[in-house]
């Protein structure tokens, strides 16, 4: 409930003082919220202050009234429904309630059963650098973007980081008296069941309209993929992408408004949806840059599509060419950012990962939701989706949906089929040519498909209903049409929701459960080791460091228990004092220049976590001063649990 209110709260209170109402209010609430948090935390530095929940809290405050004095303003001032816009009533708010609902619960059981013990980690590569990174938030009260990427290294290089999902994981610990773990696989229960099925319901709402089937569809449906957000949470993990994925439909609704393409919205004036975009993006890009890649091209169809609607809407009215002058210079700045953002906003190039896949298997896996060469087919949500594409090319107004998911998957199938090459760097770089970041992408789409998909079978149905009871010239009284309409919608969420828990999704789930257990093969932790590092805080001073190989988990000490370490992330360190330590420290007194390195390290006591490492990587070696230390006489055993022990160092004092 804490992770929620810090997740909500702050953007819900800036949607309301924006004009935001209902479901409109909710569906951005969070990317508001993420936006509010990134951008506090860039600044908070800048004035002296602490990250803390009082920081977030009153950038709040500010951003909400400096929002209701703009409001007052003829070119801020919000206009009501009127015409064709509606306020939502009820029938679309239990939809909407129920979707958000039903969805939450799935996947939040799914993610809490792959997780486990509410302390285990993700033993996989990066989760080493985003544990510590929280640590170190909380430690030195600093949640900047701009400064998390010296956590990779103690000379403090290549600092730039997305912090955003690192700060709200250190504001639960902070505000909660949680520890690291927990409060990191809280935040993650919390946009996987929260934020996600929240955004894909006001996304629903906005593109199509007051029908309470198709959001409750949208938000039920949310819960039936693989690619996200379960293999995000598996696969790297990648969990500030994760964050920043979460928020894309809720961003995307608020471009759907801005376009005038939403369907019967209460309308706030383009200029407070302007600032609300401007705030999202904020957060998407301080949660994980990539998704600002995301965002286009999730957007550049519907861009498009609203740009030849109303040309062709202002051609019928005959009044020259100033009308069309606006769209026009829109469409070419938008253009001009694209490809200006597309060229620009991507890391060095990176391309560990080559195609798995053939083309014809690749556009398989993007049309069945079986990415990276997953055997089964999750039916219910891939057939759903793909009735919803055909729904969408035959309505035409909503067409830019199908070409949305055409774009994603051309990205998904160049990158998981086509050679290495300059064409695969300049479409997929941006993601690190990593097919998984673009699989998790598909289902914004796929689910929303599918939701239309849904509200399409029902209207329908609802015609084919009332034709055949207009031939039997009854009418039946408003009461029984309520009471058919809710049963039909109950019926509706219990089929859909028994059918997303697919086989394929279960199979997925148990098989990766062992990212997340500590005794197996690949465990970077044991239970012995965390054992050893939950009795850390009695035996090691706070002002003490630690010498630690993180291959084997030993830089997680600084992560579960504050104490300093050597060497913080998986990339090592480049301080050569440190180097030293690492690969001399078993042979001091005997060697001064070991001595002389322990001195200026201040090392005073070492972890030794074994010889499992979390992957054979010939830099897990270079550790060889931390090994055979049962037998140097450069320290004395303080504890141990199992094979996991703890060393003072006792020479060169």
């Amino acid at each position: 409930m804490a992770c929620i209110a810090l997740m909500v709260l702050p953007g819900g209170t800036l949607a309301l003082a924006l004009g935001f109402r209902r479901i409109a209010a909710l569906g951005v609430a969070p990317a508001l919220s993420v936006g509010i948090a990134g951008v506090a935390a860039v600044i908070a530095p800048f004035l002296g202050l602490q990250w803390s929940a009082w920081v977030v809290a009153g950038f709040t405050i500010i951003l909400a009234v400096a929002s209701l004095l703009l409001g007052r303003t003829p070119l801020f001032s919000v206009t009501r429904s009127s015409g064709s816009q509606q306020i939502d009533r009820w029938p679309v708010l239990l939809g909407a309630a129920a979707g958000v609902l039903i969805g939450g619960v799935l996947i939040a059981r799914h993610a809490v059963a792959l997780i486990g013990n509410p302390e285990n980690i993700a033993q996989r590569f990066d989760n080493v650098f985003h544990l510590n990174a929280v640590r170190f938030i909380m430690e030195t009260g600093n949640a900047s973007t701009l400064s998390l990427g010296a956590v990779t290294d103690s000379t403090g290089r290549g600092a730039i980081y997305p912090a955003a999902w690192h700060s709200f994981a250190a504001l639960l610990a902070e505000v909660t008296g949680t520890g690291v773990a927990e409060a990191v696989n809280v935040v993650n229960v919390t946009i996987a069941a929260v934020v996600w099925p929240v955004s894909m319901v006001f996304l629903a709402r906005v593109v199509a309209g007051a029908r309470p089937v198709t959001v409750l569809s949208t938000g039920i449906l949310s819960a039936g993929f693989i690619a996200f957000p379960f293999l995000v949470m598996v696969w790297g993990p990648l969990f500030p992408y994760m964050l920043s994925v979460a928020l894309l439909p809720g961003a995307m609704g608020v471009v759907v408004m801005l376009v005038g393409m939403a369907r019967g919205m209460e309308s706030v004036s383009k200029p407070v949806l302007a600032i609300a975009l401007l705030v999202i993006m904020a957060g998407i890009a301080l949660s994980h840059m990539s998704s600002v890649n995301s965002m286009l091209v999730l957007t550049l169809p519907l861009v498009i599509w609203a740009g030849v609607r109303h040309v062709r809407i202002r051609a019928r009215t005959r009044a020259g060419w100033r009308p069309f002058l606006p769209i026009v210079v829109a469409a070419v700045v938008y253009v001009l950012v694209f490809l200006v953002l597309w060229l620009n906003l991507r890391p060095a190039p990176y391309d560990v990962w080559g195609p798995h896949q053939s083309p014809g298997g690749a556009i398989g896996e993007a049309l069945a939701n079986s990415p990276m060469g997953f055997p089964e087919v999750p039916v219910v949500v891939s057939v759903m989706g793909l009735a919803g594409l055909v729904t969408v090319v035959r309505s035409g107004r909503d067409a830019w949906l199908g070409v949305a998911f055409v774009l994603l998957a051309y990205l998904y199938v160049a990158d998981a089929a086509f050679d290495r090459g300059a064409w695969r760097s300049v479409l997929t770089g941006v993601w690190y040519a990593d097919t998984n970041r673009l699989a998790a992408l598909l289902p914004i789409v796929s689910a929303l498909l599918g939701g239309l998909a849904a509200g399409a079978m029902w209207q329908w149905l609802a015609h084919r209903v009332s034709k055949m009871a207009h031939h039997a010239d009854s009418a039946a009284p408003p009461l029984v049409v309520r009471v058919v309409g809710i049963v039909g919608a109950a019926l509706v969420a219990i089929i859909l929701a028994s059918g997303v828990q697919s086989a394929a999704l279960q199979r997925y789930l148990t098989e990766s459960q062992r990212v997340y257990l500590r005794d197996w093969p690949e465990s970077v932790l044991s239970s012995d080791e965390y054992a050893l590092l939950d009795r850390l805080d009695d035996e090691v001073p706070e002002d003490a460091t630690i010498a630690v190989n993180p291959w084997n988990g030993g830089s997680l000490a600084y992560a579960f228990t504050g104490r300093a370490v050597t060497v913080y992330h998986l990339f090592g360190s480049e301080d050569p004092a440190v180097q030293e330590v690492s690969a001399e420290l078993n042979r001091a007194p005997r060697s001064a220049a070991a001595c002389e390195a322990i001195r200026s390290t201040g090392v005073s006591f070492v972890l030794d976590f074994g010889s499992q490492y979390l992957a054979p990587n010939a830099a897990a070696t270079t550790y060889s001063g931390l090994e055979g230390l049962q037998d140097s006489e450069a320290v004395e055993l303080v504890d141990e649990q199992g094979a996991a022990k703890l060393y003072r160092v006792v020479a060169c004092q």
